[in-house]
């Protein structure tokens, strides 16, 4: 018998079969998603918790016409086999292969391309209200995890949907923190059921833990405890979010396709309200690793990235943290949802009452480490690169105005790999560097790493450093931690032709092309930036006199980048027969790969740099290679 999957090459192929058929195709689904991410990496748990639910949703509205809007759009997996690219799907997150997220330039199934949650509700929202206003009938779902209700922009579109109920809008609630056994499948008919269930007492639990999440949401729980009558609105939310103004329906077993197209259709039915329904699934359901640890495979590394065997950059950033906890209790940690990502859960572990996981919300961690500071203490926030870039006012306004005493640590700077061009770190450099009182750095290694944290924690007003995904470089960790001077690059390599000035992540290739190079003759001095405000000045424009070409090297867009910075003080220096190339990433958004071929692309790598260079300063020299296939030997003039 063959697969019933292949048989599925859009939506409407999905509504002539019965409920059993349903249930074979959503285990080829588990099944196909299980093979490969396991091969690729990505987005597992998240994915595996959501079969059933996007099954019964194609099977009820009309995609595209409809639009389904997937929240993050980091779980859209089934989405994809369900809507024309299941003999695509083995090239998920590989270049020009399928996304790890949503994609409208694959599909017009996708609705929009996000990796950052919390913006779902406002785009449905958005989305419905044009189709209202153009007399359209089609409808908007809205597919929104529990973990976004923590993001403040969530809560801007459920108060501004409750204000303008559109009918033709559906909020689905994916909430994925409770698992599901079998004993407790009473949820589709809860009503009847709830007062004599064993799992009362943890279902309110639960339900007062979600509403926690919400503003005001535990002020609304202890109303409904008080007001409705019955054991109802105890366990299940229904006072929080009719008061809200959505017409509530739920919870239902987002896992039971028959159940959830039931209340789809009713959904279907309502005027006046916005529909809300509450959907409970397990996240990494059919995957037991999963299930049992889903945090790990929320998204498991990649095995196609190659380590380096050296330890991550978070996990050094986690032991220089704990140190400095251990010797001065005003130090704190605040991360925004990403406890493990950032290593801050090993803080956790050895002084969990001054580490802070805040959610889906960075606009508050950094105001609330502004707080911290305003009162004395010395707050780090670790917050991914692509992330922190939401929280740029309250950086600009609540630290940096205030010229207060915040390390920020931004995790995953530059290039990612194949997550792609929503998760990119590319911006720091530019959005950073421009803000008065501010500090912006980059370690070339770990060992320099650990001293710029301890320079920042010494320093008296807000500092950010900008570390690479992944694996270190494996240098011995001097034991003792200094403070580094401030605006002070190091001379790594000596050189007469030209002056490579290389920052974090790049020093170390840029160091390898120049010993390239000097096989050819061409002598190249190499500066360790490590500041990229305050700049080291002096030691540029010496360099620079002394050379007369310049190579700038970042993981950053070029525009207003660290090329940009020195260019800057060329200028100011008034140097201006410096012959000056950049070299970082495009005014385009970077694609999908490996994050070894998206440097070999960008010209990233020590190959890449070696070839700028060529290309840049001594075009005469690569011509003379490329006709005797060999490197000139003589030094160029």
């Amino acid at each position: 018998m063959g697969r019933l999957l292949d048989s599925i090459q859009e939506p409407a192929d999905l509504r002539g079969l019965d409920y059993p058929a349903l249930d074979r195709l959503a285990r080829e689904v588990r099944r196909t998603i299980i093979d490969v991410i396991t091969q690729r990496g990505g987005h597992l748990a998240s994915n595996l918790g959501v079969v059933e639910l996007t099954i019964a949703l194609h099977r009820v509205f009309d995609s595209p016409k409809d639009k389904l809007v997937w929240d993050t759009t980091n779980q859209c997996y089934t989405h994809k086999l369900l809507t024309g690219r299941q003999d695509q799907f083995d090239t998920i997150r590989l270049e020009r292969g399928l996304s790890g997220f949503g994609e409208p330039s694959e599909s017009p199934h996708d609705v929009m391309c996000a990796g950052h949650a919390g913006t779902g509700v406002s785009m449905a929202l958005g989305i419905a209200q044009a189709e209202k206003l153009r007399g359209g009938h089609a409808r908007t779902v809205a597919i929104v995890g529990d973990g976004a209700l923590t993001a403040g922009l969530s809560f801007e579109a459920l108060n501004n949907i409750a204000h303008l109920a559109p009918e033709n809008l559906v909020v689905v609630l994916n909430d994925n923190g409770m698992s599901i056994s079998e004993n407790i499948g009473f949820l589709t008919h809860w009503r009847q059921r709830i007062t004599s269930h064993p799992e009362y007492q943890a279902m309110a639990a639960r339900t007062r833990k979600l509403a926690q999440k919400v503003p005001r949401g535990e002020l609304a729980y202890r109303l409904a405890k008080k007001l409705k009558d019955g054991v109802e609105s105890i366990a299940m939310p229904t006072t929080l979010w009719r008061e809200m103004g959505f017409e509530y329906m739920g919870p239902v077993d987002g896992h039971d396709i028959e159940a959830l197209e039931r209340v789809l259709h009713q959904a279907l039915g309502f005027t006046g309200k916005t529909p809300l329904i509450h959907v409970i699934t397990q996240k990494g359901r059919g995957y037991r690793p999963a299930e049992e640890d889903p945090v790990k495979y929320h998204q498991p590394g990649s095995p196609l990235g190659a380590g380096s065997g050296a330890p991550t950059y978070s996990h050094v950033f986690a032991q220089t943290l704990v140190r400095l906890m251990q010797s001065d209790p005003r130090v704190t940690g605040i991360t925004a949802a990403m406890l493990e990502g950032t290593g801050m859960v090993e803080a956790q572990r050895a002084f969990p009452d001054r580490v802070f996981d805040v959610g889906i919300a960075e606009q508050h961690a950094v105001t609330m480490a502004a707080g911290m500071a305003r009162a004395g203490y010395r707050p780090f926030v670790s917050i991914y690169s692509t992330f922190l870039q939401r929280a740029f006012d309250q950086i600009l306004h609540d630290v940096c105005i205030q010229a207060l005493p915040v390390v920020l640590v931004a995790d995953r700077a530059g290039i990612v790999g194949e997550d792609g061009k929503t998760h990119h770190g590319a911006f720091d450099i530019s959005y950073l560097r421009c803000l008065p009182n501010a500090v912006v750095c980059a370690p070339k290694d770990e060992n320099e790493f650990q001293h710029l944290l301890y320079t920042g924690y010494k320093h008296a007003g807000p500092f950010a450093i900008r570390i690479a995904r992944g694996s270190a470089v494996g240098v011995p960790m001097e034991p003792d931690l200094r403070e580094l001077p401030l605006g002070q690059g190091e001379l790594l390599r000596d050189g007469r032709d030209v002056t490579i000035i290389a920052l974090g992540k790049t020093v170390y290739p840029a160091l390898e092309a120049a010993q390239s190079l000097a096989e050819s003759g061409i002598s190249c001095m190499v500066i360790n930036a490590r500041f990229v405000k305050p700049l080291d000045r002096d030691l540029i424009v010496r360099t620079a006199r002394e050379t007369g070409r310049v190579l700038t090297v970042e993981e950053n867009v070029l525009a207003g980048g660290f090329g940009s910075a020195v260019l800057e003080a060329l200028s100011d220096a008034g140097l201006s027969d410096i012959q000056v190339a950049r070299l970082g990433m495009p005014d385009a958004f970077v694609e999908q790969a490996t994050a070894e071929v998206q440097r070999a692309n960008l010209g990233l790598d020590a190959t890449g740099i070696a070839a700028r260079v060529r290309e840049r300063f001594f075009p005469g020299m690569l011509a003379v290679e490329t006709v005797h296939g060999e490197a000139g030997a003589a030094a160029p003039a």
